[in-house]
């Protein structure tokens, strides 16, 4: 349990710093920050991207350089200052050395300029960001996050930054907390589950620093690491035959993770003499990753696209699980929390060892130990002992603080590997230990592969579709799992799992049969019969749900959440005593659940037991002052504090996910009055589901009128970026389709939503019958093209769906390029040719158009006009895309087998050495070692028809030595015609 002492909220409202004791403060202020602003986010839904929708695509912004303003917590104290933005999903912005010439040990990067890489598209280089819990730079890393401020009775300032993420409704908040003597940053890390069910996790703090060629990176002693996954190590520091620990020997774009769980990774600049160093226990936290864009060209360009002052950076980043390929299964209402450190060094000559006390460089050089130590406080009368074995080699007592360095060297000739270094503070408590002298480290431990061909057995197939679950791949989970069950219709391992998926998506039938099926091979099979009395219930079978709950309640894994459910039973069936009772047996197995506490007191509330409700809820605040829930609770305690609601931030969706924590518990007043005091918030925007669900509580209250009249008002409402994702929805939607049996939007939404949950075959249904009424709603047709297409694999039809969408809104660049596609797999390339020049200048000036449109050309035969849109516009790459680049020397190989027929070989040679150019309008930088073998054996081939025998001799050597390996066919024509021209029988 993780609590934050005696802390009280407050809110600053100026902008001048709120001085505390030992220096701290904190203010609250408005940050003009030069902006390359976003566009509009795409109103089509991610319909595959599981790991991505509810959340829209934001793949446009703008080249053009504006101010903007940006809401800025600023903690600071004598030694550092740390920038936070709220409204840029709570990543630290910068961090500062006050006592190195504001160096910033954080990365501070001047400008908010977006670029390609995060799951929705737009992201931020610089400061640190938090990435929870879906693998990839997360679905908030630009928008706006719940945050308040604190301050500690120990004179410490805090700033907590957190969201509840929709794609699996986990939450996460982490607190960045500046002390009165210490020059680090501490931050606070929560992740809980408040959910039901058993989802995919995953966490990174992705922290950016300084990138220059003297920049060294330092892990916790390895000898490995890993790149993406646990598969293939490779030797760290030295890979053949380079110390890849320097920035400046990885040329291209590179992730090394520490091969074994590290307690630190440290970027140390020797010339400038700073760094920047980050602790967190590897018991709480395994990974540490250095991760690089290279310094090739293909890196560096990325300099230009994310920056326009502020140079290259490499990423250090700490993770729960130790590589980025890994993640784990987070139970339902488990929580988990541990503390990070960050803090910078200066004046070391380098880096071996450090802790959230001290660094220290320890190193054995021209008959001498060199030791230099940085400090987190201020020390006096602390003791440095240096010894070899018995014998004492050195013992000084120093007064220190952060921002200075104390070094010595000491004449040794002895074995380095025998020495120790201690520092103690003046009460003899040691603050560091180091010896150069490592444990072994074990051998690498890779991520099991699982076969999946025809002659994979039953349960090789099931755990093939648990990694593939684990690796966010639902679809293929499903389909492996259902393979497993063909050899074997009983196996329990796919039929669990089946059902956890199956009621995930609102497929509850689906869902019971499987756990069912699971629980006559084995009766011991919690998850199954958990999740079979989860199935019951929301199919409304009561029959044995107590039962279940009651045995998978004796089991560790389900002590706490069994008699949660079981909680919920008794408020639908009036038993609040039994409901009470369940709960506090919940509480009692897991301590840390904050949504059973906040359960908890609403019975109590609801018991006329204010001030032990309030208490709980005030506990439940001081360990996560963002909860939602509890905040709402305490206004219905009767908070009169103005900013209790402020953590919702009038967001629509957060008032319906309280609304359907009450709604889980069966407290359907409860639930309601949550969405009325939405609809009364002042400036809360109208949302359809916000109406919705009123009218279904309604109808769950028995006042059909009222809820008519709430699903009447919600039809009226536009349903421009409504995407459904709350498996409570299927119900508030079915039920909607009761008062209103043939509005498209309600059939709409739950097509959206059925199709998003993997059930596009019922989808589809959903959005026919919504489409028989023809409505004029453009992403309704562009959804049944997106099945027509990707399920169906009828191009025709997809084709008409997505004509009718773009005829809706001739603005949308997605639909140009969707039909082009879908025109060029029926091959109809007239059409395509029509649909560009339709298109509107907003449409054409689109870099993807431009890109198809340059496509089109090449496919065509047109590469005159190809390479006029390819040289002359700018497009902007996803990381690691080369598709313009790609395209380029296409169209320019292709010029050169035409120009060769005509045997116009100037033409050729000329297109030849274009070809080997890397124009960055492109979007790619020259890579270090590029393939360019087919270049030069077209030029020697030129050169020869010529008779310039010696500059084709020459063009045929360079495939031979060319450092990137060649093609094959490619490197054995070079060979025979080389060996021709060498031979003189080359005609």
């Amino acid at each position: 349990m993780r609590y934050w002492g005696m802390m009280v909220l407050l809110v600053v409202l100026l902008a001048t710093p709120v001085a505390r004791a030992g220096g701290t403060s904190v203010r609250e202020i408005t940050l003009d920050i030069p902006t390359y602003p976003l566009g509009t986010d795409d109103k089509n839904p991610p319909l595959w991207a599981l790991d991505i929708y509810p959340y829209s695509m934001q793949t446009e912004f703008s080249a053009n350089r504006v101010n903007a303003q940006y809401r800025a917590v600023v903690l600071e104290n004598d030694y550092i200052r740390v920038i936070i933005l709220p409204d840029v999903g709570g990543r630290i912005y910068a961090a500062h050395d006050k006592t190195n010439n504001d160096f910033d040990f954080i990365y501070h990067n001047h400008v908010i300029k977006p670029g390609l890489v995060a799951l929705r598209g737009a992201w931020l280089s610089g400061g640190i960001e938090w990435n929870f819990p879906t693998r990839g730079h997360t679905v908030n890393t630009v928008s706006p996050v719940q945050y308040r401020v604190l301050h500690g009775d120990d004179g410490s300032v805090t700033c907590v930054v957190g969201a509840r993420e929709w794609v699996r409704r986990m939450r996460w908040a982490v607190s960045t907390t500046v002390f009165p003597d210490r020059s680090y940053f501490q931050n606070r890390v929560l992740l809980y589950n408040p959910t039901l069910t058993d989802n995919n996790a995953y966490f990174w703090a992705n922290a950016a620093v300084h990138a220059w060629p003297d920049t060294q990176v330092t892990f916790s002693p390895t000898d490995y690491t890993y790149a993406g996954s646990r598969r293939q190590p490779q030797a760290w520091p030295v890979h053949a035959g380079q110390d890849v620990s320097w920035y400046k020997n990885t040329p291209h774009a590179f992730d090394y993770f520490s091969g074994t769980p590290a307690d630190f990774v440290t970027a140390y600049n020797h010339e400038r003499q700073c760094g920047s160093v980050h602790f967190a226990s590897r018991h709480d936290s395994f990974g540490k990753k250095f991760w690089t864009w290279g310094t090739a060209r293909s890196g560096l360009i990325w300099e230009d696209i994310l920056t326009d002052e502020d140079g290259q950076y490499i990423e250090l980043q700490s993770g729960r699980l130790l590589t980025q390929g890994d993640s784990w299964i987070m139970e339902p209402h488990l929580q988990e929390s541990w503390d990070e450190y960050w803090y910078p060094i200066q004046n070391m000559d380098g880096f071996v060892h450090g802790n959230c006390e001290a660094a220290i460089n320890f190193v054995a050089r021209e008959g001498q130990l060199h030791v230099a130590l940085n400090v987190t406080r201020p020390l006096a009368d602390a003791t440095v002992t240096v010894r070899s074995g018995d014998q004492e080699l050195c013992r000084e007592t120093l007064s220190i603080k952060p921002g200075e360095s104390w070094r010595t060297a000491l004449d040794y000739t002895g074995d380095f590997e025998s020495c120790r270094l201690e520092l103690r503070d003046s009460q003899d408590r040691e603050l560091l230990s180091y010896s150069p002298q490592r444990e072994e480290v074990p051998p690498p431990e890779l991520e099991p592969e699982m076969p999946t061909g025809a002659n994979a057995s039953a349960e090789e197939l099931s755990l093939a579709g648990y990694y593939a679950m684990k690796h966010w791949n639902l679809p293929r989970a499903v389909t492996l799992f259902e393979r497993a069950l063909e050899t074997d219709p009983g196996l329990t391992s796919a039929l669990r799992w089946l059902a956890v998926i199956h009621y995930k998506n609102g497929q509850f039938r689906e869902a019971l049969q499987c756990a069912d099926q699971a629980l006559r091979r084995n009766d011991d099979d919690y998850m199954a019969r958990y999740y079979r009395a989860l199935s019951r219930i929301a199919l409304g079978i009561s029959q044995r749900v107590d039962e279940d709950l009651d045995l998978v309640g004796r089991r560790a894994a389900y002590r706490h959440i069994a008699p949660f459910v079981q909680a919920s039973v008794a408020i639908a069936a009036g038993d609040s005593s039994r409901a009470h009772e369940r709960l506090e047996c919940a509480l009692r197995e897991n301590p840390g659940d904050l949504k059973t506490r906040v359960m908890l007191a609403c019975l109590e509330r609801h018991q006329g037991q204010v001030d032990q409700a309030l208490r709980r809820v005030d506990e439940v605040l001081a360990i996560d002052p963002l909860d939602s829930l509890a905040a709402f609770e305490k206004f219905f305690l009767g908070a009169t504090q103005p900013d209790t609601l402020g953590v919702l931030r009038n967001d629509p969706q957060y008032y319906l996910e309280v609304a359907c924590d009450y709604l889980q518990m069966n407290l359907v007043r409860d639930a309601a009055a949550v969405l009325e005091q939405y609809r009364g918030q002042p400036g809360a925007a109208p949302h359809p589901l916000v109406c919705f669900y009123q009218g279904y509580l309604a109808d769950r209250s028995g006042d059909a009128d009222r809820a008519k009249a709430h699903y009447a008002e919600g039809i009226e409402l536009a349903p421009d970026y409504v995407f459904p994702f709350r498996t409570e929805s299927l119900a508030v939607l079915e039920t909607g389709l009761r008062y209103c049996p043939n509005d498209w939007k309600l059939q709409y939404y739950l097509g959206t939503l059925l199709t998003a949950k993997l059930q596009w075959q019922e989808g589809l249904k959903y959005f026919v019958a919504a489409r028989e009424q023809q409505p004029p709603c453009p992403v309704l047709y562009r959804n049944l093209g997106e099945i027509y297409w990707h399920k169906l694999n009828d191009h025709a039809k997809a084709q008409v769906e997505y004509e009718v969408a773009r005829a809706l809104d001739p603005h949308d660049s997605a639909y140009y390029l969707a039909l082009d596609r879908l025109y060029e797999l029926q091959d109809k390339h007239p059409q395509r040719d029509r649909l560009f020049r339709q298109a509107s200048a907003g449409v054409q000036a689109d870099f993807r158009v431009l890109l198809t449109r340059a496509a089109y050309h090449t496919t065509v035969g047109q590469y005159d006009e190809a390479l006029e849109i390819l040289q002359g516009h700018t497009f902007h790459p996803w990381e690691g895309w080369t598709g313009a680049r790609d395209l380029y020397e296409k169209t320019l190989r292709a010029r050169v087998k035409r120009s060769l027929e005509r045997e116009d070989y100037e033409a050729a040679i000329s297109d030849l050495q274009l070809a080997m150019q890397w124009p960055e309008n492109l979007g790619t930088g020259r890579p270090q070692t590029p393939d360019h073998s087919w270049e030069h054996c077209q030029l020697g081939l030129c050169y020869k028809a010529m008779g310039k025998t010696d500059l084709a001799q020459e063009q045929f050597t360079k495939v031979l030595e060319s450092p990137a390996p060649p093609d094959a066919a490619v490197r054995t024509q070079a060979e025979q015609e080389l060996e021709l021209l060498r031979s003189g029988k080359s005609p």
